[in-house]
């Protein structure tokens, strides 16, 4: 009986299709960790975009590096030549990354955008709330990888503490201060590379879990 019910199972499509074990893992997770900024990007094209944008641009390519989270996004008319390598083409979660770096993009620019005709204005502005946001996976923005935080436009127009005490320094002391900030800088993206490996440690755990033994 429990032979023939095993192999009732392995011929039943719908048992084969909704079982609990075919929808977990198969293997652990392999986790891609970069030693320092620009040390590994992850580039991607956004496929044709109908209706194409007034400038006539139907392709955004899609450039982050993995360490900082920095992401470029040219628009371009054609692409002529789609060359992939060192990953898996058929595979795109090996390419998170980026593949969530379009996702966020595609958001962004589809809410302030009707129609996409205006699309590439828009992406600045789309960057600028991209580079300016805290990520999980680095506890910090992007743009504090390279020594300073941003200054936000309603910052400007309306005077911070930060704005006010800058504008009130004097040269000398104002490139002193911004010499101190540069200093820093190693050590901020030390601790942003060991929050890192914390952060992907935590998820393999996680996602170790539910690998199929």
């Amino acid at each position: 009986m429990e032979v023939e019910w095993c192999d009732h199972l392995r011929k039943c499509h719908k048992c084969q299709t909704y079982a609990d074990n075919v929808h977990v893992p198969p293997t652990p997770l392999n986790v891609l960790a970069t030693p320092w900024l620009f040390s590994m990007w992850g580039l991607d094209v956004i496929n044709p975009i109908e209706p194409k944008a007034s400038n006539g641009h139907r392709f955004i390519l899609v450039a982050i590096d993995y360490f900082t989270k920095w992401v470029e996004v040219p628009s371009y008319a054609s692409v002529t030549e789609n060359v992939h390598s060192n990953s898996a083409p058929y595979r795109p979660k090996t390419n998170g990354i980026v593949e969530a770096a379009n996702k966020n993009i595609k958001k962004i620019v589809q809410k302030m955008v009707v129609p996409y005709k205006d699309g590439h204005d828009i992406i600045p502005f789309a960057l600028h709330d991209y580079h300016t946001s805290v990520y999980t996976s680095t506890g910090a923005t992007p743009y504090s990888m390279y020594g300073m935080e941003v200054v936000l436009l309603i910052k400007v127009e309306i005077p911070s503490l930060r704005v006010l005490t800058k504008t009130t320094l004097e040269e000398a002391k104002w490139i002193r201060a911004n010499y101190d900030q540069l200093n820093l800088i190693e050590e901020k993206r030390l601790t942003t590379l060991c929050h890192g490996q914390h952060y992907q440690n935590r998820m393999k755990k996680a996602f170790d879990k539910k690998v199929y033994q």
